[in-house]
């Protein structure tokens, strides 16, 4: 019994870090095929790509637009399964669902990691700011 326990912790510890560590290279490809094809901006809509790799998403930690502006936002992960959520903005951003929205409401939202990754510490910094400005 303590066999089939330790079993069923030890799987289900694997499969928790599974999100942040795996992610196939294969998969990676085709994501970054994605993003390079509809990177051919449509006229009126800012495009923002967030790469995201264990515990981080990209350097640029905020994104800043002008209110009224339609945004596109893609998810490339070059380490681990990632996603975005924002409630307010309505943001469920996946590496193969980009988001669309126009940033009709000024303030400061916070995108963060909607897929726990490994240790609360870390997950909880993967965040990424986005602005909307007059």
């Amino acid at each position: 019994m303590r066999i089939i326990g330790l079993l069923l912790l030890t799987g289900s510890l694997t499969m928790g870090l599974a999100a942040c560590g795996g992610g196939d290279e294969q998969s990676t490809a085709k994501q970054e095929k994605a993003v390079e094809t509809s990177t051919e901006a449509k006229a009126g809509v800012e495009e923002f790509t967030i790469t995201a790799k264990n515990w981080n998403f990209s350097s640029d930690k905020e994104i800043v637009v002008k209110k009224g502006e339609k945004v596109k936002l893609n998810l490339v992960n070059k380490e681990g399964l990632h996603t975005i959520k924002n409630d307010e903005l309505g943001i469920d951003l996946t590496a193969d669902k980009p988001a669309e929205f126009t940033a009709d409401k000024t303030g400061e939202y916070v995108l963060k990691c909607s897929t726990v990754c490994g240790a609360t510490q870390d997950h909880e910094g993967m965040e990424i700011s986005l602005k909307v400005v007059d």
